[in-house]
C-alpha cells in the first residue's frame, strides 16, 4: 500500500470517529469501562434558577426563632445575615463557599456555614436534618423564601410599612418556641389595621383600638388602648385580655422580608407575636372611588362562558346629604366580579358601600365592601 492510500485511510477513520462526536473529543469512561453517568438535567442544580437572595425565621431552641437571610452567588460562594429574635439581640454574619449534595437538589454552607443544609426548591430553600433528610412532622423545620430586589430593600419596620399592608397573627411563641394557644383562637384570628400614629385589632371577642409609635430602638410602643364590652365565650374574652396585656409594654419590631412580609413584635420575655401582611387595595391600586351598589336578592345566570354559573345582579343608586335616596337607580347588571369581604345570602336583598378601585391600564374594577346600609329578606 502507497505511502497517500495510508495518509487518506487514517484521515477517513478519524472523521467518521468524530462525526459520532458533537465536539470531536474521545469519550470517558468510568472505572472498570462504564460508561459516564449522563447529568440529571431535572435537578434544582440545572433545571431551576437558584442563584439569589432568600430570607425566613428558621427554628431556634432557645429562643422564638431566628430571622435568617441567605444569599447564594452562581459562582458557589454564600453570604449569611441572622438575628436572634431577642429583645436585644445583635445580628451576626457569615460568609464561604456552599457545594451541592450527589443529589443535585440540595446544599451544604462549608466553614463559617457550620455545615447547614438546605433542600433548594423553586423559589424556596427548605431546611434539613444533619444527614440531608428532611424534619419530620412533629420536629421544628423552617423554609427560606427568595426576594426580589425591591423586596430586599429596606431593613427597619416603617409605619408606612405597617398601613401600606393588613397585618394577621399567624403565631405567637415563648422564647423557647412553645406555641401561645390563648393568643391564637381558631374561630377568629386577629387581624390588624394600622393608620400613620393608630392601630385597630380585631378577633378574639371585643376590637381593641390604640395609639402607637415606633422608637428610634425600632420598638413598637402602645399607648392607652380601648375595647368595645361585649360578651363572648371565656376563651375569646381570655384571648382580647392576652394580647392586651402583650400590647401593653414595648416590643421589638423585626421585619423578615419576602412576598408576603412578616413584622415579628418580640416581647421583653423573648415571646414573640409573627404578623403576616397582605398588601392593602390603596397601596395596590390608590385612592378608591366609594359607591353605593344595590344587591338584587336573587343571582342570575353569568354570561357566557360561565352560563352555568351564577352572578350577583346589581344597580348603581345614589344618596344625597341626608342620607336620603336621589335621583333614579341605574339599570341592573349582571355582575361578573366579586365584592371582597360580602357575602350574599340568596334571598337577601342588600344595599352596600363599597370602595371601588382601578388597577392600571385594562383590568377590571377591584371592589371591597366598606359598610352594608341596607339589608331586607325578599319573599318569593
Amino acid at each position: 500500500m502507497s505511502r497517500s492510500r495510508i495518509l487518506v485511510t487514517i484521515t477517513v477513520g478519524l472523521v467518521l470517529a468524530a462525526c459520532g462526536r458533537p465536539d470531536g473529543a474521545e469519550p470517558r469512561s468510568e472505572p472498570g469501562g462504564a460508561q459516564p453517568a449522563v447529568p440529571d438535567k431535572s435537578t434544582s442544580r440545572l433545571a431551576l434558577d437558584w442563584a439569589g437572595t432568600y430570607e425566613g425565621v428558621l427554628p431556634c431552641a432557645d429562643c422564638a426563632g431566628i430571622r435568617t437571610r441567605l444569599t447564594l452567588g452562581s459562582d458557589g460562594t454564600f453570604a449569611m445575615q441572622s438575628l436572634r429574635l431577642q429583645p436585644d439581640a445583635d445580628a451576626a454574619s457569615a460568609a464561604g463557599r456552599f457545594s451541592w449534595l450527589p443529589d443535585g437538589n440540595s446544599i451544604v454552607l462549608e466553614g463559617a456555614g457550620d455545615r447547614r443544609r438546605f433542600q433548594v426548591g423553586e423559589g424556596r430553600l427548605f431546611v434539613l436534618n444533619d444527614d440531608g433528610s428532611r424534619p419530620g412532622p412533629d420536629a421544628p423545620g423552617g423554609s427560606l423564601a427568595r426576594l426580589t430586589e425591591a423586596q430586599a430593600a429596606g431593613d427597619a419596620v416603617s409605619a408606612q410599612l405597617l398601613v401600606d399592608h393588613h397585618w394577621r397573627l399567624e403565631s405567637a411563641v415563648t422564647a423557647g418556641g412553645q406555641r401561645i394557644d390563648a393568643l391564637l383562637p381558631a374561630e377568629r384570628p386577629f387581624e390588624f389595621r394600622f393608620e400613620p400614629d393608630r392601630f385597630m385589632a380585631k378577633g378574639g371577642c371585643n376590637g381593641l383600638r390604640g395609639g402607637y409609635q415606633l422608637d428610634a430602638d425600632g420598638r413598637l410602643v402602645a399607648g392607652a388602648m380601648t375595647a368595645t364590652l361585649m360578651a363572648c365565650e371565656p376563651a375569646l374574652m381570655d384571648a382580647d385580655r392576652a394580647l392586651a396585656a402583650v400590647l401593653a409594654a414595648p416590643a421589638r419590631a423585626v421585619l423578615v422580608r419576602g412576598p408576603d412580609p412578616t413584622v415579628a413584635l418580640v416581647s421583653a420575655d423573648g415571646s414573640a407575636l409573627m404578623l403576616v401582611g397582605r398588601k392593602t387595595p390603596e397601596a395596590l391600586y390608590g385612592p378608591p372611588t366609594g359607591v353605593f351598589l344595590e344587591v338584587a336578592a336573587r343571582t342570575v345566570p353569568c354570561p357566557e362562558p360561565d352560563a352555568s354559573a351564577q352572578c350577583l345582579s346589581v344597580r348603581e343608586i345614589r344618596f344625597d346629604e341626608r342620607g336620603l335616596r336621589s335621583g333614579e337607580p341605574g339599570e341592573w347588571q349582571v355582575f361578573t366580579g366579586t365584592i371582597e369581604g360580602y357575602t350574599h345570602e340568596p334571598g337577601t336583598r342588600n344595599v352596600v358601600r363599597v370602595n371601588r378601585y382601578q388597577p392600571a391600564g385594562d383590568a377590571e374594577p377591584v371592589h371591597v365592601l366598606d359598610l352594608v346600609v341596607e339589608s331586607e329578606i325578599v319573599r318569593d
